[in-house]
């Protein structure tokens, strides 16, 4: 990403949340939604292709992903079971006839993007009448920055365990920082889902796995790891303090 992007300029950014426990997590909030006679899911940003090959291998389901990034693509071709499922594409203008998709996700993926209003009307044109699109999405009430902003006079990056950075509002923030990521208010995702023209079934949250997704986990976090998986596990489900998960998960239907 360049270093001079703002809150509202950002660009392609590589990472995954395909590890054992955070796709486990995740597919079991799918599941709950997938209908027998409605086959067909997008995964759009799908990186490695984690997803669309635990959606095809789990629920049967004609998975596809598309990424932006050449190279990762190509190295999906490398996995038996992703052969003719990922393509490279441009979520801000989809190579897709409209109406084509029963589901779509993105994943983590609509912080990242140039035009997050683009990608969004893109995915709903490509959907299907009563298709379903699943965000999970950065939640800004969760009081760390997960990936992480730059200082702008020393380029010295603001390590994630710093509390309290997503409080900070973006117009004081962009002064001296820079974002790596947006992360929205939970209002705020909500109201751009739906300007999209979606009407937003469920609400939901997802609390961390604490499997190291941002290759920078501190070494304090990684001996108490059980302990901190069980808290994480009991708060996902409390009235409330499950609104504070790091990511917040929107169920939407066209």
């Amino acid at each position: 990403m360049p270093m001079n992007a703002t809150f509202n300029e950002i660009r392609h950014f590589k990472g995954t949340t395909a590890t054992p426990l955070a796709v486990a997590k995740r597919l079991r909030l799918i599941e709950a939604f997938l209908k027998p006679d409605a086959r067909r899911f997008l995964d759009c940003g799908c990186g490695i292709g984690g997803y669309v090959q635990a959606l095809a291998e789990q629920f049967k389901l004609d998975a596809h992903g598309i990424e932006f990034d050449q190279a990762t693509v190509v190295q999906t071709q490398s996995i038996p079971a992703l052969q003719g499922r990922i393509v490279e594409g441009d979520l801000q203008n989809l190579a897709s006839e409209p109406a084509q998709w029963d589901y779509a996700m993105l994943n983590e993926v609509l912080e990242h993007v140039g035009d997050d209003q683009k990608v969004l009307a893109e995915v709903h044109r490509i959907l299907k009448p009563g298709g379903l699109l699943f965000v999970f999405s950065p939640n800004r009430w969760f009081p760390f920055e997960t990936h992480c902003v730059s200082l702008k006079k020393s380029r010295r990056r603001i390590p994630a365990w710093v509390p309290f950075v997503p409080y900070l509002p973006v117009g004081i923030g962009e002064r001296f920082l820079f974002y790596w990521a947006r992360n929205y208010w939970q209002r705020e995702l909500a109201g751009k889902v739906r300007a999209g023209g979606f009407t937003i079934l469920k609400r939901d949250y997802v609390w961390q796995t604490f499997e190291n997704i941002s290759g920078s986990q501190p070494r304090l976090l990684k001996i108490f790891k059980p302990l901190l998986r069980l808290v994480s596990n009991v708060l996902e489900k409390t009235p409330f303090l499950r609104r504070f998960g790091v990511s917040q998960v929107l169920i939407c239907q066209k």
